[in-house]
């Protein structure tokens, strides 16, 4: 018998990639190489370890450390997924275009000797979070046995404790927004992008922290089945996301200002003076 810790990251890698095609397809871009190509969405490294982790909690419990194992490799081929792998199929995007463009003006003699670079390599951060998902969905399915204890604590009434959390959490998302706003608020005006950003900030955060003042009512005064743990949950599930896909559009933006500041150009000047040429 082929043990399921095998199986299991097999399949998850076999539907994203079934997924990933279907997908390209529609897009118009039929390739049999996506049956088995990287990058793309969803994830399928993220799909493959998230599977082997979730199912590896699933049989072993969190206190396994076959657990601890596969949730830290998780996490480093997931950050190595929109990290390092990402940025080197940035890179030959723009190996990529050099080329053609030093070929194009005839600075290139023997175009024909550089191959053409893959670039799709990395993900997106969204990408990545689908992929995991997937992989957590598949695990899932193949440990319907074992996630009854999980089930009966997600509809279960919270203790009054976890009540104060909630009501807590939520009051403080509201609170911390409203606070990077008003110090932050001139700065905001002046930039376009940020002042985007932050009114994606502002509404996921206030919006969520009402959403969790109203999920601590319910559970105070025990309105079921909304008054249980599984409410919280998802609010704080959701809230994650959110953060991450603000993060992501926080470093896009950075990267943006790092390549278009006054340095950059101030360099490119002298290098090009340097080698000269004239700009």
């Amino acid at each position: 018998m082929i043990t399921p810790y095998l199986y299991v990251p097999l399949l998850a890698w076999l539907i994203a990639q079934l997924i990933k095609t279907a997908i390209e397809i529609i897009k118009g871009d039929a390739d049999v190489r996506y049956l088995y190509a990287s990058g793309g969405m969803p994830s399928a490294h993220s799909a493959v370890v998230c599977s082997l982790a979730g199912y590896t909690f699933y049989h072993q419990g969190i206190n396994s450390p076959l657990f601890g194992v596969t949730a830290i490799i998780a996490g480093i081929v997931m950050y190595d997924s929109f990290g390092v792998r990402r940025s080197a199929g940035e890179q030959a995007r723009t190996l990529n275009t050099l080329i053609a463009e030093m070929a194009r003006t005839g600075n290139l003699r023997k175009p024909d000797d550089y191959g053409q670079l893959r670039e799709i390599l990395g993900h997106q951060p969204l990408e990545v979070i689908v992929g995991a998902i997937l992989g957590g969905l598949v695990a899932t399915l193949f440990s319907l046995n074992q996630i009854t204890p999980i089930i009966k604590w997600l509809t279960s009434a919270p203790s009054k404790l976890e009540i104060n959390i909630i009501f807590g959490v939520g009051a403080a998302l509201i609170i911390v927004s409203l606070g990077i706003f008003a110090v932050y608020k001139k700065k905001i005006k002046k930039d376009r992008e940020l002042k985007k950003i932050n009114t994606y900030f502002q509404l996921s955060n206030i919006s969520l922290g009402l959403s969790l003042l109203l999920a601590g009512l319910l559970a105070n005064e025990s309105i079921l089945p909304y008054g249980q743990r599984w409410l919280a949950v998802t609010i704080m599930t959701i809230w994650a996301l959110l953060m991450l896909i603000a993060i992501w559009r926080m470093a896009n933006l950075s990267k943006i200002a790092r390549f278009s500041s006054p340095d950059d150009d101030s360099s490119k000047k002298a290098w090009l003076k340097k080698a000269g040429k004239k700009k």
